[in-house]
């Protein structure tokens, strides 16, 4: 039997921009992010449970939980917000701006990934 790979076609959303660029939902992706996604996304079926949650999180910004490691190592300089995507090994860090009203998800976790380099 032959094994066939999955397509690797972005949704329209995540096809690379220019950084900075807001997405029509009030989200914006990181040019970290958006390659991110690129290189380890390769299931239109993952993409698309990626897409919905990033339409959730522009529609309901603080849905995600706030992120407060147990160690050090693992902090960030700011504060910032996480959200798992359902069905899928990836999880988006994301800070919101009250102010603007805009999402920016700035790293995306892969729990396959190496730990050590978290918010690289």
């Amino acid at each position: 039997m032959e094994r066939r790979f999955a397509r690797r076609t972005p949704l329209p959303a995540f096809v690379p921009s220019a950084a900075g660029s807001i997405m029509p939902s009030g989200v914006l992706l990181t040019q970290h992010a958006e390659v991110f996604l690129l290189e380890n996304a390769t299931l239109e079926r993952v993409m698309r449970r990626i897409e919905e949650t990033v339409e959730l999180l522009g529609a309901y910004p603080l849905v995600g939980r706030a992120y407060d490691p147990s160690y050090p190592a693992a902090c960030t300089p700011f504060s910032c917000r996480f959200l798992q995507v359902s069905d899928t090994p990836f999880t988006l860090c994301y800070l919101f701006d009250d102010e603007f009203g805009v999402v920016t998800v700035f790293d995306i976790e892969w729990s396959a990934g190496d730990p050590r380099c978290r918010f690289a």
